[in-house]
């Protein structure tokens, strides 16, 4: 009875010491308090280990457990754990002797006197592939901000559809918004089904097209979303052979903005991104049996689950031949967060976007709070910038409420059909920190976060980041954009030491010019001179020259009075500068 008081009194005590800096009553933590668990976490992924890290908030012990589940429907057993007794607050535990390419569902438990917690996740180990990346346009790109690999533009989509199709050996999954007017590509898939292919098709609730009759004439399955019909299954993603196929090699993800249409592949700015990667495929099926109801050929509409029904159970971090991409879907992974989370913390120099919806405000507020000291620049379809809830008006520093002041660099498309793209791009005029693309089907509005079906791929790459950036220059320019590509400003920020593009003079001209520049070795220059709409007027310089300080001169008797930019790319270093020709009268 006296220790049981003794007990007491120190538990009293610990649960009601005084912050004196704030004179409120706070708990304490005592040997009795349990832990939580926070900040659950992975790494290190390779094809046979993956690191898991947690904190919690007192010291306690850490113990992992395992599986690899077969479906969303597997019963789950842990048949493997790992337990460490030293008691801490930063835990992190390395999981051993997997599979490559594989789904492992996994609980973390961590347990002191005073309880225990538990919490749990999935993650997915590296694959064997290749991890090539193919990007496609179905519009213009602009290569003079290339760093080496010119985007591939005005490419024909229903082309490429039917060779990815006429390609596969096994089988294809599919979702989609809408299917209609492509005949072809109807055709190649019961083509397909009928040499052996296994087909899975996913469609949204509105009426059947004619192509989709006809694929369900021919046998092959499809499964409408008929939940919360105010919502939309707008997934738009294609897994190539990844069931029924032990080759590692020819499992492909296809994702980006596109749905089968006529309109969608030869007018509206679209793009694809085709990823030749077995952990990416196992991803993203897990997510389509979750709609599909079954991990079988046939449906099973009673379990299928659509919109908010469905459950977190997808790896979100995946190691793509040594690149890091993430995978989110709508609605149950905090999609909106991420992307706020990502212009916050990932944005070193510079945001640029194209998006047909832009309707979001917490991401609308992450690029306002990141606009001071950030460049910022994004094109709007034009169909959507005008709606009640757009960005656009105040963005651009209409005379609405909550108007950016200074409004913010961006601009309507104004070519005729829709600017489809749901795209971001993180640093993408720096050598400085990560480069990074956002894509998929997520448009940034309301519906896409609550109730839609959705993916958005993230992939930390310059390669791709700066295909996408090519694109999004077009774009840019064709909406009235002259800054981003020809000003990249700070010329010294994330530069190579020593690289330098100095003023020209002399600045107002006529009827010439000289600029001067200079290189740290040997290497390709190029040094172009762009009118105020950010269209080529000549190239100056295009050549390898050697290291130390050049000049070139340009000739503008030819041009009309005002604005024009010059800017030179030399490996990784790119920047330009404005000059002003100014005709005597």
């Amino acid at each position: 009875m006296k220790k049981f008081t003794y007990v007491l009194f120190y538990l009293i005590i610990a649960c009601f010491t005084i912050d004196q800096s704030q004179c409120v009553c706070q708990p304490a933590f005592s040997p009795f308090t349990g832990p939580g668990i926070y900040n659950l976490t992975y790494g290190n992924i390779t094809q046979s280990n993956v690191t898991v890290s947690w904190t919690t908030n007192v010291a306690s012990d850490s113990k992992i457990r395992w599986m690899a589940p077969d479906s969303n429907y597997q019963h789950l057993i842990f048949t493997d754990s790992l337990h460490v007794a030293n008691l801490v607050t930063s835990h992190e535990l390395v999981v051993g002797s997997l599979q490559p390419a594989k789904i492992y569902k996994y609980q973390v438990i961590s347990e002191n006197a005073g309880g225990t917690a538990v919490d749990s996740g999935y993650f997915v180990t590296q694959s064997q592939s290749s991890g090539s990346v193919a990007v496609y346009f179905n519009h213009s790109v602009d290569t003079t901000v290339s760093t080496g690999e010119n985007a591939k533009g005005n490419q024909v989509f229903e082309n490429l559809f039917n060779e990815q199709i006429n390609k596969a050996n096994h089988s294809i999954d599919i979702t989609l918004w809408e299917f209609s007017g492509v005949p072809s590509v109807t055709e190649a898939l019961i083509l397909a089904k009928n040499r052996g292919v296994k087909i899975r098709f996913i469609y949204n609730h509105m009426t059947d097209s004619s192509q989709v009759d006809s694929l369900v004439a021919h046998g092959i399955p499809v499964l409408q979303r008929r939940y919360m019909t105010n919502f939309s299954m707008h997934d738009k993603f294609w897994v190539f052979d990844y069931r029924n196929n032990t080759n590692h090699e020819n499992k492909y993800l296809w994702t980006g903005s596109t749905n089968v249409s006529h309109g969608m592949f030869h007018q509206d700015r679209n793009n694809i991104i085709l990823i030749q990667d077995e952990s990416l495929c196992a991803v993203y099926t897990r997510e389509f049996e979750e709609m599909w109801g079954s991990h079988t050929d046939i449906p099973n509409a009673s379990r299928a689950k659509f919109g908010p029904e469905k459950t977190n159970n997808t790896p979100r971090i995946v190691n793509v031949a040594g690149t890091r991409m993430e995978v989110y879907f709508a609605p149950t992974d905090s999609i909106s967060d991420t992307i706020c989370s990502i212009i916050s913390s990932e944005t070193m120099k510079s945001i640029f976007f194209c998006m047909y919806k832009f309707e979001l405000p917490p991401v609308e507020e992450a690029l306002h709070m990141i606009y001071n000291g950030k460049r910022l620049s994004g094109v709007f379809d034009s169909s959507n910038s005008v709606t009640h809830n757009s960005a656009f008006p105040r963005m651009k520093g209409h005379p609405v409420p909550g108007a950016w002041d200074p409004p913010a660099n961006v601009f309507i498309d104004t070519i005729r059909g829709l600017l489809h793209h749901k795209y971001c791009l993180v640093n993408a005029d720096t050598i400085g920190g990560n480069r990074i693309l956002v894509t998929g089907s997520y448009n940034w509005e309301i519906p896409a976060e609550t109730g839609n079906d959705e993916n958005m791929l993230v992939i930390y790459n310059a390669r791709v980041n700066n295909l996408y950036y090519q694109e999004f220059i077009q774009r840019y320019h064709e909406s009235g954009g002259i800054s981003v590509g020809t000003d990249i400003g700070d010329p010294d920020a994330g530069q190579p030491e020593g690289f330098s593009l100095s003023q020209n003079y002399p600045n107002p001209f006529y009827p010439a010019t000289s600029i001067p520049f200079t290189i740290t070795h040997t290497c390709n220059v190029k040094l172009v001179v762009y009118d105020l709409m950010g269209c080529e007027v000549q190239t100056l310089v295009n050549e390898i020259l050697q290291p130390g300080k050049h000049e070139t001169s340009f000739d503008g008797s030819a041009l009309n009075s005002g604005v024009y930019f010059y800017k030179i790319s030399a490996e990784d270093y790119s920047v330009a500068k404005k000059m002003l020709l100014k005709k005597q009268r």
